[in-house]
């Protein structure tokens, strides 16, 4: 995903117009003249920021995550088993916490109802929201397998492991929850058992 600069005001603008319109109207029914006009930018200012409405859509999911939780895998080298659970326990309740915010579970159901017809919508919410966390995650893992810590895994395969059940435990408050329910979020997870399991299954003495 293209990086922007965090104090490029004008992106700033477009990103929280962006969130209002698409929640409002959906992704659809939001056009770019709209969303120029509603973050008080010109088209042209718009497209040298943003290459497509997708991209500003993109751009607005990924920022639903907390800017926190992007430098756990530059920070984190874990060199002990505790290193390890540490950094995994951290990044599963930041990862948690940011995939529970409403914005995020409305965005997600804008999101699920435009696929069918606007395929791209899907493909920029899968790309954009658990790939980071993906990477985070898989480093990590290469970190604690040269520390001698992580079994013979593939950290990609053991990524979406951990991550996947994030992301579908959060969309399961979108997809199946009552209206009452949608208004609270998800059903809180028992993050901690999450994490031992995982644990347990990359360990390098499992099995």
């Amino acid at each position: 995903m293209h990086q922007h600069d965090p104090d490029d005001s004008k992106v700033r603008k477009i990103r929280r117009a962006a969130e209002r319109l698409f929640l409002r109207h959906g992704f659809g029914g939001v056009s770019t003249a709209a969303l120029a006009r509603e973050a008080g930018v010109s088209k042209e200012t718009l497209y040298s920021r943003f290459p497509s409405k997708e991209a500003v859509l993109a751009d607005v999911l990924a920022h639903l995550i907390p800017a926190g939780v992007p430098d756990t895998a530059a920070t984190a080298q874990p060199g002990t088993w505790g290193d390890l659970e540490r950094a995994l326990r951290h990044l599963a309740y930041a990862l948690h916490r940011a995939l529970s915010r409403r914005q995020y579970i409305e965005l997600a159901r804008i999101v699920i109802a435009e696929t069918p017809r606007l395929p791209e919508a899907g493909e920029t919410f899968r790309r954009a929201v658990p790939e980071h966390a993906l990477q985070i995650t898989a480093e990590l893992l290469a970190a604690g397998r040269k520390a001698g810590l992580v079994g013979d895994v593939d950290e990609m395969t053991a990524a979406r492991m951990f991550v996947g059940p994030l992301v579908v435990h959060a969309l399961m408050g979108v997809l199946l929850a009552a209206p009452r329910e949608q208004e609270t979020g998800p059903e809180p997870m028992d993050l901690d058992a999450h994490v031992d399991l995982f644990l347990r299954a990359v360990a390098k003495d499992a099995g």
